[in-house]
């Protein structure tokens, strides 16, 4: 009974990775903007794109079975979530690749 309690315990915890990268928009000298992609995990997935400590983007699903594609805006800008999913019911674990672009033009690549 221990083991079962542990178990579940250890599956509803919610586990996150955070992917980051450094972007400035075309034609811009305002300082680079930090770009993090936070994937949490657990009874679902939650994905958020943060720019600059400001959440942006925010989509979550049991389990992103197809394609999403989310939009938000910051600092006047068209920020757009493009979530690819890479593992399927076939493999053991679901696998997303995050696609985040700015007007339109991609500024980060990140395999979830």
């Amino acid at each position: 009974m221990k083991w079962f309690f542990f178990l579940a315990l250890l599956l509803i915890t919610a586990c996150s990775t955070t992917y980051n990268t450094m972007y400035r928009p075309i034609g811009s000298t305002e300082t680079l903007w930090q770009i993090d992609v936070k994937h949490s995990y657990g009874t679902g997935d939650n994905i958020k794109v943060i720019i600059n400590d400001s959440t942006v983007i925010e989509v979550s699903a049991l389990v992103f079975a197809a394609d999403v594609e989310k939009k938000g805006i910051y600092r006047g800008k068209e920020i757009k979530l493009h979530i690819v999913v890479k593992g399927g019911p076939t493999s053991v674990v679901w696998n997303y690749e995050a696609l985040v672009y700015v007007d339109n033009e991609l500024a980060g690549k990140f395999n979830l």
